[in-house]
């Protein structure tokens, strides 16, 4: 993710339709070439602050990696002055949007995100999340759901930009996840891998425990290949592998400062739905 995002020419907006247009350019700018933008955006302004921003991202297409247009997501000039502010009041609907071919449905409200107005040496406008801490914590909660089919497809747009600075491509990717308790889930994988000139499948599966005090337990992990090259690699990494089993991770102790996780929802039906609650 890029540390700041371009929002036009400095000066800064002052007022919430001036913002709404830079906006809405923004999500243009991250759609394949040739969507038209249904998005609805509601902003207003308080001085730097921004009082509230309310985004309906429904009909939303993120565009792949590739097809992104950078020069108008990223800011290309050094940073001159920064104005710090905060955004009072984030809301997010999604109903749904197109992330890699699937229809993820999204509804998020966040309260009190700092952040800041960037200025840059070529006059560019851009804005750059700041980071919570305990004195200043977010608020909020959030709502993602997948149709169980389309979960792969939606994980592997989100990751394309991670994989592709490891040199890694993957071509297909499958995800199944059954819900075996309230709090217990079986997920098994199924993709196809790219590093170089090395193609291969690769299967994996593992349990997940997830309890009340925010720790993920793994178990049963297995990964293969149906290459014998990688199938050998695995195999050296087996130890490592193993060493994430009946482990409890505890993922409240590894969000930064300011961002607490109160409690997570994991539902399995015909989609993967994850509810989240910051305290």
């Amino acid at each position: 993710m890029a540390d700041s995002i371009l929002l036009g020419r400095a000066p800064r907006p002052t007022d919430g339709a001036q913002l709404a247009k830079r906006i809405r350019t923004l999500v243009i700018a991250a759609e394949p070439a040739g969507i038209a933008c249904t998005s609805g955006i509601e902003a207003e302004l308080d001085g730097a602050d921004v009082v509230r921003l309310h985004l309906d991202l429904t009909g939303f297409v993120l565009a792949g990696e590739h097809d992104r247009d950078r020069v108008r997501l990223e800011p290309q000039g050094a940073t001159v002055a920064r104005e710090p502010a905060v955004l009072r009041d984030l809301r997010v609907h999604a109903d749904p949007m197109r992330v890699s071919g699937a229809e993820v449905t999204l509804e998020a409200s966040l309260a009190d995100v700092p952040f800041a107005w960037i200025e840059t040496d070529n006059r560019e406008l851009a804005v750059e999340l700041g980071r919570p801490s305990a004195a200043r914590p977010l608020h909020g909660h959030a709502r993602v759901s997948v149709p169980k089919e389309q979960l792969g497809r939606a994980v592997l747009g989100l990751a394309e930009s991670a994989l592709a600075e490891r040199g890694i491509s993957v071509s297909r990717l499958d995800i199944d996840v059954e819900a075996t308790g309230p709090r217990d889930l079986r997920l098994t994988l199924d993709g196809k891998v790219r590093k170089g000139l090395l193609g291969a499948s690769v299967r994996g599966s593992a349990s997940a425990s997830i309890d009340d005090r925010m720790g993920v337990t793994l178990t049963d992990i297995h990964v293969d290949s149906g290459n014998p090259l990688v199938a050998a690699m695995l195999s050296a990494a087996r130890g490592r592998i193993e060493r994430f089993e009946g482990r409890r991770i505890d993922l409240a102790s590894e969000l930064p400062e300011g961002i607490r996780v109160d409690d997570v929802q994991v539902t399995v039906t015909d989609a993967v739905t994850i509810e989240a609650r910051l305290a």
